[in-house]
């Protein structure tokens, strides 16, 4: 082949690499140098202090109105309760007797009597009915307060009358658990002051594991949700459960996608507590060797604006802030903000930084294109071409008759 020819080969080659060629994903210069007005985002090169950083924050757990400790489990009784009430007698004949349809337990003469009454629901009035006193007030008392009540209006009916008031069915002190729990219903509520796992536990536990499972709590017309795995490690979001909340766990699975010069693109899921950015990489076969750009390993996140300020302030050298195109003040004012973390693995800290930066749900993992990737492309099908060519050539010249 000719000097020429294989400068014209040369120079296609090149220019199929500024064709568009098929792309496992962007190059790092494509990356970070993105000339979109409407693009508003910061660009921060992970250092020892963003690392730092990172592992502090701590996400945002339930209001502080759930966490105030000014409720005081009680026992009082509320309407919708079921009580059963026992009367005992000190000799002489019973007032109460089998007339009242309870059960009477009949002693000597000079022995106590007692009867115990039907269970009685406690009407939305808060009263129930008691045989020759008549409806007596108990909601809002405690069984032992209801009982002394009761004796104190039987006292002039029968002689030195004592009574015990039992909670048969606890449904107001009671707090509804369900979703995927084992076993949902009403948890009845004790002076012990159940806490949000306490409840959970009496439900059967979640039938996922915590790190895939959100916890929803609705008490008056307040609702937050947070995950599991947080009530299980930070001790103030395991609140105080409180009458007629609502609690209900639903399974929600924590996702990432893994993107670019990697040997499988796919979504993985969390199969873990805790997954790393180096581990995420590995789980994708780590970068495609011909392709992929070691030292532009990305992680695309929204991060809480706290948290993204927090980020600056540390370490201002390593944010470009030439990369937002928009006006900053506004980029942090928002609940949310819009963070590319670059990973350089070429350099060795880089492998511990991938290490300790934890994955979250939704997180995208980008490995660069090698800036050469085009170019090998390029050449490879050139290669094809000029292959074909020279098969086709020889061919053609093994089929020819030669003159004579």
């Amino acid at each position: 082949m000719s000097l020429s020819k294989l400068v014209v080969l040369i120079l296609g080659a090149f220019a199929l690499a500024g064709c568009a060629l098929p792309s496992a994903g962007p190059t790092k210069s494509q990356v970070e140098r993105s000339s979109d007005p409407t693009l508003d985002v910061y660009l921060v090169k992970v250092t020892p202090t963003v690392v730092r950083s990172l592992s502090q924050f701590k996400t945002d757990g339930f209001p502080g109105s759930f966490r105030l400790q000014n409720h005081r489990p009680t026992v009082a009784l509320q309407p919708g309760d079921v009580v059963g009430v026992s009367i005992y007698e000190a000799g002489g004949s019973p007032l109460f007797g089998n007339s009242t349809g309870g059960a009477t337990t009949q002693l000597p003469s000079t022995a106590a009597q007692g009867t115990s009454l039907p269970g009685q629901l406690i009407e939305p009035d808060g009263q129930i009915l008691i045989p020759f006193v008549g409806r007596v007030r108990v909601a809002g008392r405690t069984p032992t307060q209801a009982a002394d009540e009761i004796a104190r209006l039987l006292a002039p009916e029968t002689v030195k009358p004592q009574v015990l008031v039992s909670v048969l069915n606890n449904n107001s002190n009671t707090v509804s658990v369900g979703g995927e729990v084992n076993k949902a219903g009403l948890v009845p509520l004790t002076l012990r002051g159940e806490r949000l796992l306490d409840v959970i536990a009496q439900a059967g536990g979640p039938r996922y594991p915590a790190f895939e499972t959100d916890v929803r709590v609705m008490r008056g017309n307040t609702v937050a949700s947070i995950p599991l795995q947080q009530v299980l490690t930070s001790p103030p979001d395991n609140i105080v459960a409180r009458p007629n909340d609502t609690v209900v766990l639903t399974r929600n699975p924590k996702t990432f996608v893994v993107l670019g010069a990697v040997t499988k693109v796919a979504q993985y899921g969390m199969e873990s507590e805790r997954v790393t950015l180096a581990e995420g990489i590995a789980r994708a076969g780590g970068t495609m060797d011909a392709y992929g750009d070691l030292s532009g390993i990305y992680l695309l996140r929204n991060e809480p604006s706290a948290l993204a300020r927090s980020i600056i302030a540390s370490d201002t050298a390593a944010v470009d802030t030439a990369y937002v195109q928009t006006d900053e003040t506004r980029n942090l004012s928002g609940p949310q903000t819009r963070v590319i973390y670059r990973v350089d693995l070429t350099q060795t800290n880089g492998y511990f930084f991938a290490q300790n930066i934890v994955l979250r749900d939704k997180d995208i993992v980008l490995v660069a294109n090698a800036e050469t990737a085009q170019i090998q492309k390029a050449l490879t099908l050139l290669r094809g071409f000029t292959g074909a060519y020279f098969d086709i050539s020889r061919g053609a010249a093994f089929y020819l008759p030669t003159s004579p």
